[in-house]
């Protein structure tokens, strides 16, 4: 069945293009630089952090194992009955504990976190795959049919009527539609002049 639209004005519908492809044009954007982004965080945690944390668990342990020397340093220097409280010394070696801990911690939230990125990435990916394939095959179509559209509407509005007058109407033989009038129908049309006479006689009588 054949549709019509009802087009009020052409410049509508070549704002309506325009905006379709500017559309596709921002969203063909975000898509790229949310893929970029992605790709971005998962090198940092796959190839950046394991490496920092693996050097600062190294420097964390050497620089623990130095406290515990200098703790048992400082309580071999005991003279006579007078004991060292060491406070520095075992301060420093509880706090290169903590941070020899926390580096070796930090080391499995980053391959935690690294499993977590390249899963939610695969979750993305599939989600958005429908948005990508409309914006690189559907959206084009849609704006060469639009386009299609607007170069026929321009060509319909342009169209000329060729110029005419009632006068220069041909309706050619008439007497093909209906009898044409006889010479007998003609006579009957018009009053004689006997008749004529016999009035005015009449009306004189």
């Amino acid at each position: 069945m054949t549709q019509s639209a009802n087009v009020q004005s052409i410049d509508a519908a070549r704002h309506f293009a325009a905006a379709v492809v500017q559309f596709r044009e921002e969203a063909k954007l975000c898509a790229t630089q949310l893929e970029t982004e992605m790709r971005k965080v998962i090198g940092w945690l796959e190839r950046d952090r394991p490496g920092f944390w693996k050097r600062e668990s190294e420097q964390c342990d050497r620089r623990h194992a130095e406290a515990r020397v200098g703790l048992h340093q400082c309580r071999m220097r005991r003279m006579g009955d007078f004991r060292p409280t060491c406070f520095e010394e075992k301060k420093a070696v509880e706090h290169w504990k903590q941070q020899l801990k926390f580096a070796r911690q930090q080391m499995h939230v980053v391959k935690h976190w690294t499993i977590t990125a390249h899963q939610e990435a695969d979750e993305y990916y599939g989600r958005a795959v429908q948005l990508i394939q409309t914006l690189e095959r559907d959206m084009p179509r849609l704006i060469a049919l639009l386009q299609r559209a607007i170069d026929n509407l321009d060509r319909y509005g342009n169209v000329q009527l060729p110029g005419w007058s009632p006068s220069k109407l041909d309706f050619g033989d008439l007497s093909k539609y209906g009898e044409s009038p006889t010479a007998d129908d003609e006579s009957e049309s018009q009053p004689s002049e006997d008749s004529g006479s016999t009035n005015r006689s009449t009306g004189e009588l």
